[in-house]
């Protein structure tokens, strides 16, 4: 195996598997992909959720599925319980909007300074 020398995520792959590491676990974690697949059950999936949130990797998730129509309902069904469970998602908002969840105020229309630009 040779690394090609002008990437650097391939140079930590082959370190990686010269480690033993399987090439499942180096895909895992986020060598190639800066964006790391959880595959496993609910629980495995909120260690790894858990694992990044508690170690101030993440702030949030961006969360995508391979078959959207079914393992949205699943994640949110077993997996999301599991994190309530650890205390790690909370379970009411205080607001009614996603501008009242992050503390935007309201707006309604256009922005004016869109349309007449800066002042």
């Amino acid at each position: 195996m040779q690394a090609h020398p002008q990437d650097a995520r391939s140079i930590r792959a082959v370190e990686l598997a010269h480690a033993g590491w399987s090439p499942r676990d180096i895909l895992a974690h986020a060598v190639f992909d800066p964006y790391p697949s959880v595959v496993g059950t609910a629980g495995q999936v909120a260690d790894h959720l858990q694992e990044w949130f508690k170690a101030g990797a993440a702030d949030g998730f961006m969360l995508n599925f391979d078959d959207f129509s079914t393992e949205i309902g699943n994640f949110v069904e077993q997996v999301i319980p599991v994190l309530r469970e650890r205390g790690i998602f909370h379970n009411t908002y205080e607001g009614k909007t996603l501008r009242d969840h992050v503390g935007v105020p309201p707006q309604y229309g256009v922005n004016p300074r869109i349309t007449t630009g800066p002042q």
